[in-house]
């Protein structure tokens, strides 16, 4: 049995060879198909995976709140965030971990060897650990330096660059604005860029009591930055700083919020659920893509069927029986199918890891996504081969030796 098996594949293989345009046809149909097929799952993927990878550097188990300085009670004060919000919720909040407040403005800073315009950030010692953000090099401040307002500063690599020319800066100081000056005690280790294109290496941090008494917050901070203790209370934890920020700016029933609350969590099941819709529909495409490349070896094997009936023909009038005919067409389909598949396998990785490379971001390719192209790809091309191999074994053999 092995024995007839290898004569039916080694004359399925001679014969695909002694057709070389009909076979070659036949297999560029099902490896455009598999090939796009495994393009469009990487590029799903790998976009996925970037726009994700996006949002958790923003931190995990965080909450985000902002201040909406549109909005004013009814005296026509604002009600700015301040260090007032922030112990309110260290104080009332039971799902909290940590608070950390943020203000950032875009500032001049002087070195020894440039001046450079950049992000100066005013923060506390835990925005590192909310942002999930380690140190190249040197430490970041601690509680000390914020209670005595310390001239001390960490940056990011950019800024590294940028101020002192691949000087080590540890140590070194800096001018923020014009009458700032901080010793630099601590560099990022680089994030690179948003899929915004903003580049979050591009930072200082300083102690927030810094930041306010030597520049000024006369609007308050930026945002508050509060982590919760677990994922799962994220929810649990936008309820219930609602009130705890309403009782903080002292506002009635009738008064709308004047904050207003996020999380990165929130957003990326957001992006997640675009994504999937996105990367099912190209996959889709795809695959139609792929039932082309069948019909087109059901068409090719036809017309092999009918330059080959006097063939067909002559098997038959030596003893061929129709099982044997069926199985010699199907093996023909399944060898033209299968190195189709394989080249489409190469067509599809060698595009994903280009589209990879040129975006810069992980390829999201798997060794079972490629074999489950290559065997959809091969068991299209064998069922869109079952009617030609079929016809061809219903032939009469008188009528077929009488065929020209």
């Amino acid at each position: 049995m092995r024995r007839t098996r290898s004569e039916v594949v080694g004359r399925a293989v001679r014969t695909a060879i002694r057709n070389p345009g009909r076979s070659i046809l036949t297999m560029l149909g099902l490896a455009i198909g598999v090939g796009a097929f495994i393009a469009m799952v990487s590029f799903g993927t790998g976009a996925r995976t970037s726009v994700m990878q996006q949002f958790e550097i923003l931190g995990t188990r965080v909450v985000y709140v902002w201040g909406n300085m549109r909005r004013r009670n009814f005296s026509g004060s604002s009600k700015p965030l301040s260090d007032a919000d922030v112990e309110a919720l260290r104080r009332d909040g039971m799902t909290i971990e940590r608070v950390v407040p943020r203000i950032t403005e875009a500032h001049a800073v002087t070195s020894t060897y440039a001046t450079y315009s950049t992000k100066v950030t005013g923060t506390m010692p835990g925005f590192v650990d909310i942002r999930e953000w380690p140190m190249l090099m040197g430490g970041m401040f601690d509680d000390t330096d914020v209670q005595q307002r310390a001239k001390v500063a960490v940056i990011g690599t950019t800024t590294a660059r940028e101020l002192f020319r691949g000087a080590d800066p540890i140590g070194q100081t800096i001018t923020i604005g014009s009458n700032l000056p901080c010793r630099i005690i601590g560099v990022l280790v680089s994030k690179g860029e948003r899929t915004t294109g903003e580049d979050m290496d591009d930072n200082i941090l300083i102690p927030a009591t810094t930041y306010e008494a030597f520049i000024g917050m006369p609007i308050g901070y930026h945002e508050l930055m509060v982590q919760v203790r677990d994922i799962e209370l994220l929810e649990t934890a936008m309820l219930e700083f609602v009130p705890i920020m309403r009782r903080s700016h002292r506002l009635s029933d009738a008064e709308p919020d004047d904050f207003r609350l996020g999380s990165p969590a929130q957003q990326a099941e957001v992006a997640r659920f675009v994504s999937n819709i996105l990367t099912g529909l190209l996959v889709s495409i795809a695959a139609v893509s792929l039932l082309v490349g069948g019909i087109g070896v059901m068409n090719i094997q036809l017309v092999s069927v009918a330059e080959r009936t006097k063939e067909i023909g002559v098997r038959s009038a030596i003893g061929a029986s129709p099982r044997q005919i069926l199985v010699q067409f199907l093996s023909e389909a399944v060898v033209l199918s299968f190195t189709g598949s394989m080249i489409g396998v190469f067509i599809g990785w060698l595009a994903s890891f280009l589209m990879a490379q040129a975006m810069a971001w992980s390829s999201g390719l798997s060794v079972l996504t490629m074999v489950g192209a290559a065997a959809f790809g091969t068991s299209v091309g064998v069922a869109f081969g079952y009617l030609p191999a079929r016809r061809a074994a219903q032939l009469e053999p008188i009528e077929a030796l009488r065929h020209e």
